[in-house]
C-alpha cells in the first residue's frame, strides 16, 4: 500500500513555528508572574525569552537545529516599530508650548545624562566613538517597558503623562544623535568627510519627510474608513510596516521614521480620528512579543563582558535623571515629591537601545562591539529593575488603577 502521502517521522517543523511557540511560552509565563508572583507581565515575558532562548529542549523537540536568529529579529523589528508608533503618537507638542519648563527638562535631564554617561566611559578606557554612542543611547528611557507597565497598572496622572512625554522626546533625542554619530564612524571607516555632513542630514530630513508622508496615509485612509475597527487596526499595521520597511529599503532611521510618525499622526489630526483608533490591542501583543524575543536573542556569553562600565552606567544614568527631573519639577507644575517620581519613572532601558547599534557594528565592528558589550548588561539590568522601580512610582505617587496581578 501506498503511504508517500504521510509525512515523514519525526516530523520537520519550519524555523518559524520558534517565534509562536515562544509566543505561547510567554503568555502562559506573564500570567504566572503577574498572577501567583505578583510581579510585571513584562518580567514573566523576558524569563519566557530567556529560558527559551537558553535551554534549547524546544528547538530539539521541533527538530530545528539553531535558534531562528533572522527570523526572531523580524519579528522583534516588527513589534518595536508598532511600540514606537504607539509612543511617538503620544507626544503633545500642544502640552510643550503651554508648559515650556518641561522641554527644559527633558533637555536636562538628557544632556546631564549624555554628559555624566560619556566622561564614566572616557574614565574606565571607552574609545570616544564608543563611549559617546553608549552616552548618547543611555539618554533614552524604554518606550516599551514604560507602556507595558502603565498599561498593566491602567495609570492615569500627572506623574504617568509626564513619563510617557519624557520618553518620547528622550528617545527621539537618543535617535538623532546617534544619527550623528553614525555619521563619526562612517568617516573613521571611510575618511570621508562630506559624510559627516551629507549622511546625517539625508538620514535625518529623510526619515522626517517619510514620517509625514506615512502619517498624511494613515489619517486619509483612517478617515475613509472611519468607526470599523477592525479596518483601522489594519490601516495602523500596514502603515507601520511600510514606513519601516522604506525606512530600511531607503537606508533611513526607522527608528526615527516611526517615532516622528507617531507624532505626527497626533499633530495632523485635526479631526481627532486618532481618539477613536483603537491601536491598544496590537501594542500590547507588540509588547509581549517584543520582550520573549528580546531575551531569546541575547548572547549569554558576552553578558559580562564590561560588568564595570555597566554598572557605572546604570548607577550615574540614575542620579542624572531623578536629579533633573526633581529638580525642575516645581517649575513643570508638580511637586518635588512627583517629580522623584517621574524621575524613577524614566530609568527603564530595553534591547531597542541595541537596535541603534546596529549599523555601526557594520561600519566599524570594533567600536560596535564595544558599545554593544557595555550597554547587554545594562539593558539586562534596567529592564528587570527599571520596570519594578516604574511600578514602585506609579503606585506610590497613587495613579495605578490596577493592582498588576491581572485581578
Amino acid at each position: 500500500m501506498d503511504i508517500s502521502f504521510l509525512p515523514e517521522w519525526p516530523l520537520t517543523w519550519p524555523t518559524a513555528v520558534a517565534v509562536a511557540v515562544l509566543a505561547l511560552f510567554a503568555a502562559a509565563a506573564g500570567e504566572v508572574a503577574a498572577r501567583w508572583v505578583r510581579l510585571p507581565r513584562l518580567l514573566g515575558y523576558l524569563a519566557a525569552g530567556a529560558l527559551f532562548g537558553a535551554g534549547g529542549y524546544v528547538l530539539q523537540l521541533l527538530k530545528i537545529e539553531e535558534l531562528p536568529i533572522r527570523t526572531m529579529q523580524f519579528s522583534m523589528n516588527f513589534a518595536a516599530a508598532v511600540i514606537l508608533f504607539d509612543v511617538g503618537q503620544r507626544v503633545s507638542f500642544g502640552w510643550v508650548r503651554r508648559n515650556p519648563a518641561l522641554l527644559v527638562a527633558s533637555l536636562l535631564e538628557s544632556g546631564l545624562t549624555f554628559i555624566a554617561v560619556y566622561l564614566v566611559m572616557q574614565v574606565l578606557d571607552i574609545a570616544p566613538l564608543a563611549a559617546a554612542l553608549i552616552a548618547a543611547i543611555s539618554m533614552s528611557t524604554s518606550p516599551a517597558v514604560v507602556l507595558a507597565i502603565t498599561q498593566e497598572l491602567r495609570a492615569q496622572g500627572q506623574v504617568t503623562e509626564r513619563t510617557l512625554l519624557l520618553t518620547a522626546l528622550n528617545s527621539i533625542y537618543a535617535v538623532v544623535l546617534s544619527t550623528l554619530l553614525l555619521a563619526w564612524a562612517r568617516v573613521q571607516t571611510r575618511g570621508v568627510l562630506d559624510d559627516y555632513l551629507l549622511h546625517p542630514a539625508y538620514l535625518i530630513a529623510g526619515s522626517l519627510a517619510l514620517a509625514a508622508i506615512g502619517a498624511r496615509v494613515f489619517l486619509w485612509v483612517v478617515g475613509f474608513v472611519r468607526r470599523d475597527r477592525a479596518a483601522q487596526l489594519m490601516v495602523m499595521l500596514a502603515v507601520v510596516w511600510i514606513v519601516f520597511a522604506s525606512a530600511v529599503a531607503l537606508k533611513l532611521s526607522a527608528l526615527l521614521a516611526l517615532l516622528a510618525c507617531g507624532a505626527f499622526v497626533r499633530t495632523f489630526d485635526q479631526q481627532r480620528l486618532l481618539a477613536r483608533t483603537d491601536i491598544g490591542l496590537a501594542s500590547g501583543v507588540a509588547l509581549a512579543l517584543f520582550f520573549a524575543l528580546s531575551a531569546a536573542v541575547v548572547d549569554g556569553k558576552v553578558l559580562f563582558a564590561a560588568w564595570l562600565p555597566a554598572l557605572a552606567l546604570v548607577l550615574v544614568r540614575a542620579v542624572c535623571k531623578i536629579g533633573a527631573v526633581s529638580a525642575l519639577a516645581p517649575s513643570t507644575g508638580i511637586t518635588w515629591r512627583k517629580g522623584m517620581f517621574t524621575g524613577i519613572g524614566l530609568l527603564p532601558m530595553s534591547a531597542l537601545a541595541l537596535m541603534l547599534t546596529e549599523e555601526v557594528s557594520q561600519l566599524n565592528p570594533q567600536v560596535g562591539a564595544q558599545t554593544n558589550a557595555v550597554l547587554l548588561l545594562s539593558v539586562v539590568i534596567l529592564q528587570v529593575a527599571g520596570a519594578l522601580a516604574l511600578m514602585f512610582a506609579l503606585r506610590a505617587s497613587g495613579e495605578a488603577r490596577a493592582d498588576g496581578t491581572g485581578r
